[in-house]
């Protein structure tokens, strides 16, 4: 048996849980006989016959369909279409047309679930460690390493596999990567990267939570209703579920179909998300899953803004789902009135149910009713509420329900209310059940789908809000008045209003704020971008006039509406924007406005009041300047603006939002929120001080990797740190939380100097580790991203990267470093100097040039990490490695040949009979044939990888005619070197 950890922790446990859950269980060898591509055929084709019946040439043709579907973005789609509605074909008899069904969704025990380990397919050297099929169809890989090594080895190990092995990606739908943590993501493989989700469940192990979605029954239901190709600024992605919108889709769609078909009484449910968990695609799930299920239903998406009202259109378009806006009063009356109400998905804003304009159509179906089917008595109607805490209490939610009267009523919502006369829960949930489905705050930032925010009071004594001004605001419900109808308001109240924004108004106030606000922005912010809220449209100009005086004016710009009757300064701003963008619709500059803050270099700043504080998703939003008094859901609502985290190179490099706070609300932070439980609101938002002790926390959690070490910043210290992580395998863990310590840190720019010392020592350590082991310039980050740059810059200031560089250089393994070496007095120093060295050189030379050596060097790794050896005996072994690795160097620099052509050779000396003039002069010939299709990236087009793959499989049958040991070994080992240097 195979007892290599990696099969002892990961890939025997999960063969066990799958064969429990019902999986067949056989070994990749086995499963593979007379199998020639990644379809298990005679499998596929039982299966075919058994569902639906057909003629086995009728099967081979559905097969043959499969096969002959390309690899691209249109193949795998065709794909997916084929696994979830069956493939097209015309019947051998009738000549009709009719779907042959892959899959046999409504009886699960019709189909075969097959788990096989080690399945290498023909002519490839690489091998996944599980596949899971259906029916004979690859749908999951899995890729497992031992608990200690980071996930991220097996998820790039399952793209590679996607470039390797097109073929078999063209039906997996997904992968599961297994390491330190347990993850999962959609198999999209013309995508450099593509999010991971971990599968959240009640076992404190992850390898059992995983295993839900790889349920049978629960695979299927994925498969057929949860997975969508998805159309983004012209990219492909593919959409899975995560685990919140799983569960909260299945308990919506078992209400509302049970409700429909009379199954149950309850039509009604409060689907409590925070903001930024996905609550879009959740009701696009239920929507898509109702509608499969019900046949031909009614399903309104309902939303109380425009901009929402596009945001929900433009997703359900992504995805291809088929539905109509409703544009106009007009056209809904059309939708309620149609026959018994009209099929398909609708999407329309709430303020088209006025009851003055619906009145006469709800008395007309009144009558309809009591003789027929109408939209009003039918129970196949549902109603998804996007914000339900917002709009769900007034005239028009009573118009609507009043029309739809025996319909599904479900709201989606990160902050409902539960005061009098507006109680989100009373009017969703039941007594016994506040809501249907609920995904905290804190699930949220575990999940890693939103960060933690955290906030700080700037200006204290001269600016923020008097106590009894504060107190007043949030013991009242003002704020919650627009502002064109504030006038209707009680007069003591309104003076109370007045007094608060005329002193927030205040122009000398303003100036000191905005000036505060650029230094800010430079020196903790940028290049991450910012948002100032101000208390009306009038103080957003002065604030843009005020911040343009500190910094450049492209920096910032206001988003807010204008109207005719504007005062004068709000006037004239506009006619400014109206120059700048050359256009008079203020949508469009809105739009250009934004467009340009989440994706261009500017504006750096968003001046806002009301609008963009619901609803906007801007992940490189990361700092929230509050200068307006908000309280309950809709203080909730506009920090949570900060909480998306901004993923670069697969990393998310946003630790915090952060709320600046210029009125003091955040000192009554309890008060502003009293509407809430205090468990709903747990991790709502940190204050800097709580930040500060998680910082210490995590400092001392760095520096114990180095118990009994004295931190001294000499090169012997440091380098005795990195061996320590190199030896006990923790160089991965110690680098992913000195990038937790170093976001923390960056937050605390201002008060920082009781952490200065052991961070940049543990900095020192970081950037030491990454030379020697991984042979990385610590400059590499600056390459990277501009928002490393960033990083880089605040690092110069805390350590000497230059002495860093001269400590611990980036060695290029040559004869003058060999030479060094051999003089080092110090032989346990030189040791390590030429285990780096070598190991970097073997790990990035993987091929040809290094496969027989990089065995040997993890070899003498693991012999000196146990100390089963003598350093000296260790380090001779090691010098006669790197002496031949320069014999191959000098060689090659002799034959004047490039490492491509070098390695090819090498190649071609492994397989072939012949001398090495002869071999330069055919592998000459061989790049010159292959030129054509050696342009950049070619190794991510399958059609092209497979046309040179032909190429050189007739150069060597016309070259070698009967001189080479193994045609296929060749052309693979060909292959590798040409995608790895070619």
């Amino acid at each position: 048996m195979n007892e290599t950890p990696e099969y002892l922790q990961c890939e025997g446990p999960i063969i066990e849980r799958l064969k429990n859950l019902g999986w067949e269980y056989r070994k990749g060898a086995e499963v593979l006989k007379d199998e020639k591509e990644p379809l298990l055929v005679t499998r596929l084709k039982r299966a075919i016959a058994r569902i639906n019946g057909v003629s086995e040439s009728e099967a081979e043709r559905v097969i043959n369909l499969l096969k002959t579907t390309p690899f691209g973005v249109e193949g795998h789609r065709r794909v997916l279409e084929y696994l979830k509605e069956g493939v097209p074909l015309r019947d051998e008899e009738t000549g009709e047309p009719k779907r042959v069904l892959l899959i046999d969704y409504e009886n699960i025990e019709n189909n075969e679930f097959l788990v096989a380990n080690q399945v290498g397919y023909p002519f490839r050297t690489k091998i996944p460690d599980l596949v899971l099929y259906v029916n004979g169809i690859p749908l999951v890989v899995i890729e497992c390493k031992r608990l200690k090594r980071d996930w991220k080895r097996a998820y790039r190990q399952v793209k590679g596999y996607e470039k390797e092995m097109p073929e078999l990606f063209k039906y997996v739908q997904f992968s599961v990567a297994v390491g330190d943590r347990v993850v999962y993501f959609p198999n999209v493989p013309w995508l450099d990267d593509v999010p991971v989700y971990e599968w959240r469940g009640e076992s404190f192990d992850e390898l059992d939570n995983i295993m839900e979605p790889l349920t049978p029954s629960n695979l299927l239901d994925i498969l057929r209703y949860f997975i969508f190709y998805r159309e983004d600024k012209g990219t492909i992605t593919k959409v899975l579920p995560r685990y919140m919108q799983f569960r909260a889709t299945n308990k919506i769609v078992e209400r509302a179909v049970g409700y429909a078909r009379g199954e149950n009484e309850r039509n009604r449910g409060l689907i409590w998300h925070w903001q930024g968990s996905g609550k879009t695609l959740t009701m696009i799930f239920s929507a898509y899953k109702i509608k499969r299920l019900l046949g031909n239903p009614t399903i309104f998406f309902i939303v109380d803004r425009q901009e929402l009202e596009e945001q929900l259109a433009g997703e359900l378009k992504s995805i291809g789902l088929s539905f109509e806006v409703v544009e106009s009063i007009n056209h809904l009356k059309e939708v309620l009135t149609h026959s018994d109400g009209k099929r398909g998905i609708f999407v329309t804003l709430i303020h088209k149910f006025r009851e003055e304009e619906l009145n006469s159509l709800r008395e007309e179906l009144k009558r309809e009713s009591r003789r027929r089917k109408t939209i009003m008595n039918r129970r196949d109607v549902i109603a998804f509420i996007d914000e339900g805490h917002r709009t769900q209490y007034g005239e028009l939610a009573a118009t609507m329900r009043s029309i739809l009267k025996n319909a599904s009523f479900f709201a989606f919502t990160g902050t409902p209310i539960a005061k009098k006369h507006r109680d989100t829960y009373a009017t969703f949930g039941y007594r016994d059940e506040p809501y249907l489905d609920r995904y905290f705050i804190l699930d949220s930032i575990r999940d890693g789908f939103t960060v933690k925010i955290a906030y700080q009071a700037r200006l204290e004594e001269d600016v923020h809000l008097r106590k009894e001004d504060l107190e007043a605001f949030l013991t009242s419900r003002l704020e919650e008045i627009p502002e064109e109808y504030r006038g209707k308001v009680k007069e003591r109240l309104k003076k109370r209003l007045n007094a608060i924004k005329v002193f927030l108004k205040n122009p000398k106030r303003i100036e000191t704020i905005a000036e505060d606000i650029a230094r800010h922005y430079r020196e903790n912010v940028e290049p991450f971008k910012a948002m100032v809220v101000a208390v009306d449209r009038e103080a957003c100009v002065l604030y843009k006039r005020a911040l343009d005086k500190f910094l450049p004016p492209e920096y910032s710009e206001v988003v807010m509406t204008f109207n005719r009757d504007d005062p004068e300064i709000i006037g004239e701003y506009f006619n400014e924007l109206v120059e700048r963008y050359k256009t008079k619709d203020q949508g469009e500059i809105r739009e250009e406005i934004v467009k340009r803050f989440k994706t261009g270099e500017t504006p750096k700043i968003l001046i806002v009041t009301d609008m963009l504080l619901t609803g906007f998703d801007a992940p490189i939003l990361q700092t929230m300047y509050l200068d307006k008094p908000l309280k309950e859901h809709r203080l909730l609502q506009a920090i949570a603006r900060t909480n998306r985290p901004f993923i670069k190179n697969g990393e998310n490099v946003k630790a915090f939002g952060l709320i600046v706070d210029y009125v003091g609300i955040f000192k009554e932070l309890k008060k502003a929120l009293a509407i809430y439980d205090e468990v709903d609101i747990k991790g709502v938002a940190y204050d800097v001080e709580k930040i500060k002790r998680e910082l210490r926390e995590k400092i001392s959690q760095a520096l114990s990797f180095f118990d009994g070490l004295e931190l001294g910043k000499d090169r012997e210290t440091i380098m005795k740190a990195v061996l320590i992580l190199f030896q006990k395998e923790k160089g991965e863990e110690f680098q992913k939380l000195y990038r937790e310590i170093r976001s923390y840190y960056k937050l605390l720019r201002e008060d920082k100097t009781e952490f200065k010392e052991a961070f940049s020592w543990l900095t020192e350590v970081y950037y030491a580790y990454n030379a020697k082991v991984n042979g990385l310039d610590p400059e590499i980050e600056q390459k990277m991203d501009r928002f490393f740059e960033e990083a880089l810059r605040f690092i110069h200031e805390t350590v000497d990267i230059g002495k860093l560089k001269r400590d611990f250089p980036i060695v290029e393994l040559d004869e003058e470093f060999l030479r060094k070496i051999m003089k080092a007095r110090n032989r346990e120093r030189a040791f390590y100097d030429l285990l780096f060295a070598v190991r970097h050189y073997v790990n990035t030379h993987r091929g040809p040039l290094t496969d027989d050596l990089v065995e040997r060097v993890e070899s003498i790794v693991e012999r000196w990490k146990s100390r089963k050896e003598e350093i000296e005996k260790l380090y001779q072994e090691l010098f006669e490695i790197a002496e031949k690795i320069q014999r191959r160097n000098r060689e090659r620099r002799e034959l004047g040949l490039s490492e491509l052509e070098y390695a090819l050779v090498m190649v071609f000396k492994r397989h072939v009979k012949g001398n090495t003039h002869e071999l330069i002069r055919d592998v000459k010939e061989l790049l010159r044939e292959t030129e054509p299709l050696r342009f950049p990236r070619w190794q991510e087009k399958a059609e092209v990888v497979s046309e040179l793959s032909r190429t050189v499989m007739k150069f060597i049958v016309r070259k070698y005619r009967g001189r080479y040991d193994d045609l296929m070994k060749t052309r693979e080992d060909i292959l590798e070197v040409l995608k790895r240097w070619g």
